[in-house]
């Protein structure tokens, strides 16, 4: 294989950072295995990691050219003798990492050392658009999915040292955009395997709107980004999408752009070129569990089932699509030993076939326990199929159903002291894992053509100290319930409402009349102690520690203004709390280690 022509770029150097960029806080089959069935999530004796083996060499710059001539800015580090710092003789298996804040320079703290340390060649290259790659900046697509193939091919058959297999490594943006080139790719390709960390799964619904109303998170990627010498940020892709979402425009709402950014759509393109996929996220990331709906994707993709249908109890899962949700914030202990051995197996196991038994798992879904403080693992999303209902009161959840009638007042007004209403249950007789995602119907009436209302679901202990479990929103004229797309618990309990969101399913609020709101709340996996209680907060705004900044368009807030909401807790129209919650003794600690608890 020839070598690769080195070129000298300016000095301008950014080493990779597995983060979206300052100021942003931004996978599931049989039900529960009965635990005297559970096994193991991956064989515990046998592998181990490598030792640092290697030295790292300083990197070499070059650059690819695409199939429309724009050239992509690499790096390459190379496993050296640690005693000459000679580069060493032989060929690698080569990772790859896709980098939107410029090319990333290695170095001794950062994961792709780790590899070069243990036999593995590191490339990173600048996304088009950034850095010192050509072109304009985009937003994922198909576009950025082949450049992510022509480098794979690139590595495969021309870069000096490699032995012809490829891996995709990368947290954030720089793991969203390993799920494009693994669609991109073709049955056969080079690329053997990906880990795709800190991502989410649908990026209309996870990050770039909530609710129905659009975010900021696109318009804050676009400031983090170096800006290439080709893109004009007045004019590339990237910036159309943050103006029309500004403005209300197209893809303010999940029109077919989005679709086509669906990892969860898109996911049978990457089974069919068989690219087994590791995910991570956390219950505090940017969106909590965010990989949960790409592993169910994956699931039932491999398995010819529908793609974002629950994955219930009995249904065969396959080890190839595995999935971590612990206890952290964006892009936490990526970096750290157990995560960086993690992924060190999983590239171990699918691009140098070692027989580390990590696909061999019958329980692919690893997720941290919180308060319990211990990982579990199952093979179903959600783990158990049981419901419970809690209909709000005056100031209080119930599980009978209200016989008289009231109504609470919420004002929609940033400053006003009535845009809040707190609702606690009686202490639990019993400890509960709330072990999936939530819903909060609300029936109300509102004085203007539009309501925003969101909710914030909370756990309140004895000594009355308040801890967070989920939170979500809702635009009232995106209302529409998909009931096809929508999960349901036992006795047809809803516990995962889907709206489609689009300019055609938005309607006006009616004015005066009682109207019925289903508010999707994020996804947890804890433990509520007996003697504890549950609480939801109704707000007509986001409150402070909103998981997402939302940023409703101009239009949008001039329906707003003004509204008085009307909660109603009756008979005929009761608000209520759908949760899942079943008993922890469903549930047996995992022999494995995924990571920190903290």
């Amino acid at each position: 294989m020839s070598a690769p022509t080195i070129v000298s770029f300016p000095a301008r150097r950014t080493r990779i950072r597995f983060a979206l960029g300052a100021g942003l806080a931004a996978l599931v089959t049989a039900a529960l295995v009965p635990v005297a069935d559970a096994a193991p999530a991956h064989a515990t004796g046998g592998w181990q990691p490598e030792p640092a083996r290697y030295g790292v060499s300083a990197p070499l710059h070059t650059s690819v050219r695409m199939d429309d001539g724009v050239s992509i800015a690499v790096e390459v580090v190379y496993p050296t003798d640690p005693a000459t710092g000679a580069r060493t003789a032989g060929t690698f298996p080569v990772l790859l990492t896709q980098n939107p804040y410029g090319a990333g320079r290695s170095d001794p703290t950062t994961s792709g050392n780790y590899f070069v340390q243990r036999g593995y060649i590191y490339v990173a290259s600048a996304v088009r658009g950034t850095g010192d790659s050509g072109g304009q900046v985009s937003w994922f697509g198909d576009r950025q999915g082949r450049d992510g193939a022509e480098l794979v091919d690139w590595i495969a058959h021309t870069l000096s040292g490699s032995n012809g297999v490829v891996g995709l490594d990368g947290c954030s943006y720089l793991g969203v955009d390993q799920w494009f080139t693994a669609a991109a790719v073709h049955p056969g390709s080079p690329l053997k395997a990906i880990t795709p960390f800190c991502t989410d799964s649908d990026f209309y619904n996870d990050l770039t709107a909530d609710g129905g109303i659009p975010t900021t998170f696109v318009a804050g990627i676009a400031h983090a980004e170096p800006r290439g010498p080709e893109d004009d940020p007045a004019t590339d892709p990237q910036s159309v999408t943050i103006a029309q979402q500004a403005s209300g425009g197209p893809r303010s709402y999940n029109n077919a752009y989005w679709h086509a950014l669906s990892v969860q759509e898109f996911m049978p393109k990457i089974v069919a070129n068989g690219i087994p996929a590791l995910t991570e996220t956390g219950w505090k990331d940017l969106f909590p569990g965010g990989n949960l709906g790409a592993y169910v994707a994956a699931q039932n993709a491999y398995f010819h089932r529908p793609l974002t249908a629950p994955i219930t109890n009995g249904e065969p899962t396959t080890g190839r699509y595995q999935a971590i949700v612990g206890p952290w914030t964006h892009g936490e202990n990526v970096d750290g030993p157990i995560l960086q051995g993690i992924r060190l197996e999983w590239f171990d196991t699918w691009l140098k076939g070692e027989h580390t038994g990590m696909a061999d798992t019958r329980t692919p879904l690893h997720l941290f326990e919180n308060t319990a403080n211990r990982w579990v693992d199952t093979a179903a999303w959600p783990p158990a199929p049981t419901a419970r209902s809690y209909y709000l009161g005056a100031g209080s959840l119930t599980t009978g159903q209200p016989t008289g009638t009231g109504t609470d007042p919420l004002a929609w007004a940033p400053a006003s002291a009535g845009n809040t209403l707190t609702y606690t249950s009686s202490p639990l007789p019993r400890a509960e894992v709330l072990d999936g995602p939530s819903d909060l119907t609300v029936y109300a009436t509102s004085t203007a053509p539009e309501v925003e209302l969101s909710a914030t679901l909370n756990v309140v202990h004895p000594d009355g100290t308040v801890t967070k479990q989920a939170d979500g929103i809702l635009l009232g004229s995106q209302r529409e319930l998909d009931p096809s797309k929508s999960w349901f618990g036992t006795g047809g309990t809803l516990l995962q409402p889907s709206h489609p969101f689009t300019r055609g399913s938005q309607t006006p609020v009616p004015v005066g009349r009682v109207t019925r709101y289903d508010l999707a709340l994020l996804a947890n996996f804890t433990e509520i102690s007996a003697g504890d209680r549950i609480q939801v907060v109704v707000t007509s705004q986001p409150p402070a520690g909103f998981h997402a900044p939302v940023a409703p368009t101009p239009q949008e807030s001039a329906n707003l203004a003004g509204g008085i909401y009307a909660l109603q807790r009756n008979g005929l129209a009761a608000s209520v709390l759908n949760l899942p919650l079943t008993a922890p003794a469903r549930f047996r600690t995992s022999p494995v280690d995924w990571g920190p608890a903290s």
